[in-house]
């Protein structure tokens, strides 16, 4: 009787041991399909490293900013909007000034271009503005060498500096977190806007 009652104990407590691992592992899967299923919502916004939901449009002239920006704002994705100046790449130059006003820079970047320097431009912005570009370089060296060479203006002053983070009159608009609804909406808008590039942001 004694036995009976100690083997039906012992029954009794694996069945509730095996029922109890049998809820802690029902909820372990659980917790990893959730888990599996944020996983799966991640690789598809990313698409394997691209992320879908960040893009760059432009580049408009800073004049057709606010045009743009009205567009953007009527298909309700203004608020998601970034506009940013595009920046010219770092140059080395052959610079001369700066001057008192651009009306003095824009009458010797004539006299360059009169001379043959047909890449000579004024500068009306920045930290070298009124000033006249002669000639740019992507290396100090190669800018040397023009300022000691047979081409070099004949007119004193002319030096060589660094063209850095010029502003180029040119804006993009960056969207981050867009929905694949907005997205679509988005490119519809890029459709019909020629002259545009829109790039996803992984590029």
């Amino acid at each position: 009787m004694l036995l009976a009652g100690l083997v039906g104990y012992w029954g009794y407590l694996t069945y509730f041991q095996n029922e109890t691992w049998i809820v802690k592992d029902i909820a372990f899967v659980i917790k990893d399909s959730s888990n599996a299923q944020q996983s799966e919502a991640d690789a598809q916004r990313k698409k394997g490293g691209i992320n879908i939901g960040c893009y760059v449009w432009g580049p408009f002239k800073e004049k057709s900013a606010a045009y743009i920006a009205s567009k953007i704002k009527r298909i309700g994705l203004f608020e998601k909007a970034i506009m940013k100046d595009r920046f010219l790449p770092e140059m080395y130059i052959a610079y001369l000034g700066p001057f008192d006003n651009k009306e003095a820079a824009l009458a010797f970047q004539k006299q360059f271009r009169q001379q043959g320097y047909r890449k000579a431009r004024a500068i009306l912005q920045g930290g070298l503005s009124f000033g006249v570009e002669i000639e740019a370089f992507s290396s100090q060296q190669e800018a040397q060498k023009f300022l000691t060479g047979p081409r070099t203006p004949k007119v004193r002053g002319v030096r060589i500096t660094n063209r850095l983070g010029e502003p180029s009159g040119e804006v993009d608009f960056s969207f981050q977190d867009i929905s694949d609804e907005e997205r679509m909406k988005l490119l519809e808008l890029w459709r019909a806007t020629p002259r545009s590039e829109l790039k996803n942001c992984s590029f």
